[in-house]
């Protein structure tokens, strides 16, 4: 008898809506801003260019300018001195030119440039929209008895402007953010339910697609070695694990080190580091910002990256205020939460909050503390890394926050599910019409997260038009059509997803109480050639 489809879950179908969302107001700005209006965008289409012509640039290859061929380049490079006439961004991998390599020929195809540089902008629209659903995955995994913390972290990240405002923009970061927050999440997976050889497969397959996007998708290969050593060492902590782990963490490594390493070779007989850093600071006289360290204990390093989600580029400055709301809410919500866990009240915003399903075991309890470990160890690296880089004279930019938003959108949705029960009070008894309800404290996450995400659409929604009114679209009436018509479709999947989050964030259509995780269940034995082959089955230290 076929086995009948598995459907999917309602966080997951909440997730793909704000999903659908976030492309659809990326895909406004894609179409309402001026061609090559963003900051390095010249730079990240030409590079797309030149590479279809057959050549690899480096950061001192001049962007395409010819006023027939190009015309939006030649208007956009009018004035500027040498350096910024190059293609500087020439230090990333080609992995994103690649996949726009068929806008480029459609471009070529029709006569307009303007086809490949839309195109591209949606592409990386594309990307962000699929970022915003696994930043709430990876939510869920970092918080997994909270199920509605998935949803209500996708539902912040669409509310902070400068995400969906960048995800217009022709951009690398989209999908170099989707690879590095796959290969994290596979790697959660492997830490939580065991490493399989699909998941091996899968996960070093999102590791090397993500050292080839950006160089920052190396760290997420790091902690995904991190992972599945962790993974088998909790199960069975015996030197024979751990020697299995390392050996499968070196083979995991060495995948983007065959595939993609050349070009950081390439990078350091060019320009002598990496990510040709040193040599792209020399080439714009940029001036140092103090040291690393001292980047590092600078609070306002931290504060700039935060407050960039909101407040980044053309953005209003007044939104800044939005971030500093997001701040006092996140902070007192998790003071109180800490507090009531604690010494917890009977009631009322410090009562305690009994999660529903089975208590986890010690095993579940540390490998849910792995996870967060490592989700740790990824942020610090990261941020270490962009305190040299600021340190060095780089800028700040909302594009450098997004590696932290797993983090901050899982620490912001408990604060505010705390927080929300000084407003939303639990009922005594469950309904008797409704014999597979769900517990009482789920139901108050429940009726918290949807005016939560209403509250984020909304912001997001003003935040956009606000952002609109700065940005100096084309005077053409067909184009002024087309971004009419964009808005109007962006505000109708506004107002569909916000109906279906109203619809599926309810206690008789949510998804049933979680079952016991597989941690505890043994761990297999390696699959050897004269064994039947088995994706599913684990890996043994």
């Amino acid at each position: 008898m076929p086995t009948p489809p598995r459907s999917l879950s309602q966080v997951t179908v909440c997730l793909l809506l704000l999903g659908v969302l976030g492309f659809a107001m990326s895909a406004q700005y894609a179409i309402g801003m001026p061609p090559l209006l963003k900051a390095d965008e010249k730079q990240h289409a030409a590079y797309a260019i030149v590479l279809s012509q057959g050549v690899l640039p480096t950061i001192d290859t001049n962007t395409p300018a010819d006023p027939v061929r190009y015309p939006q380049f030649a208007e956009a490079l009018f004035g500027l001195d040498e350096p910024r006439r190059d293609i500087w961004v020439a230090n990333h991998p080609p992995l994103f030119y690649v996949m726009s390599l068929p806008l480029v020929w459609l471009g070529d195809a029709v006569g307009n440039v303007g086809v490949t540089l839309l195109g591209m902008r949606l592409l990386n629209a594309l990307g962000y929209a699929l970022s915003i659903i696994l930043v709430g995955l990876l939510a869920r995994e970092l918080v997994p008895r909270r199920r509605v913390v998935a949803v209500l972290g996708a539902a912040m990240v669409l509310g902070c402007g400068a995400v969906t405002y960048d995800g217009g923009a022709i951009y690398n970061d989209g999908w170099g953010t989707v690879a590095a927050s796959t290969t994290l999440l596979l790697g959660f997976r492997m830490v939580r339910e065991g490493v399989t050889r699909d998941r091996l497969v899968w996960a070093t397959v999102a590791g090397v697609a993500a050292a080839g996007f950006r160089s920052t998708g190396l760290v997420a290969v790091l902690v995904l070695g991190g992972c599945v050593l962790a993974a088998l060492w909790l199960r069975d902590p015996t030197m024979r694990t751990f020697r299995r782990g390392v050996f499968l963490a070196i083979r995991i490594g060495l995948a983007p080190v065959i595939v993609i390493g050349w070009f950081y070779v390439r990078n350091i007989v060019l320009y002598g580091d990496p990510t040709a850093s040193a040599a792209l600071f020399e080439k714009f006289s940029r001036q140092t910002h103090g040291d690393t360290l001292f980047q590092l204990v600078n609070p306002q390093l931290y504060l700039h990256l935060y407050g960039s989600l909101w407040a980044d580029d053309v953005i209003p400055k007044i939104w800044i205020l939005a971030a500093v709301a997001t701040l006092a809410v996140t902070v007192t919500g998790l003071v109180l939460d800490a507090n009531a866990k604690a010494r917890p009240r009977p009631a009322g915003v410090m009562r305690r909050v009994v999660i529903p399903g089975p208590e986890p075991t010690l095993l579940e309890r540390r490998l849910e503390l792995a996870v967060r470990a490592l989700m740790g160890i990824y942020c610090v690296i990261i941020i270490v890394n962009l305190a040299s880089f600021h340190a060095g004279g780089g800028w700040i930019h909302a594009r450098y926050a997004v590696p932290f938003l797993p983090a901050i959108a899982a620490l912001t949705s408990l604060a505010i599910l705390r927080v929300g029960r000084r407003w939303v009070t639990c009922p005594d008894t469950v309904p008797d019409a409704v014999p597979d309800a769900v517990p009482d404290e789920e139901r108050v996450d429940l009726v918290i997260a949807f005016y939560a995400c209403a509250g984020f659409i909304v912001s997001a929604l003003v935040a956009h038009l606000h952002i609109q009114q700065r940005i100096d679209g084309p005077a053409d009436a067909a184009w002024l059509v087309a971004l009419i018509a964009a808005d109007v479709v962006m505000l109708a999947v506004a107002a569909y997803v916000t109906a279906q989050l109203r619809r599926r964030l309810r206690p008789e259509t949510f998804d049933p109480a979680p079952c016991p995780a597989e941690a505890a269940a043994p761990v297999g034995t390696l699959l050897t050639s004269g064994q039947k082959r088995s994706s599913r089955r684990s890996f043994s230290g």
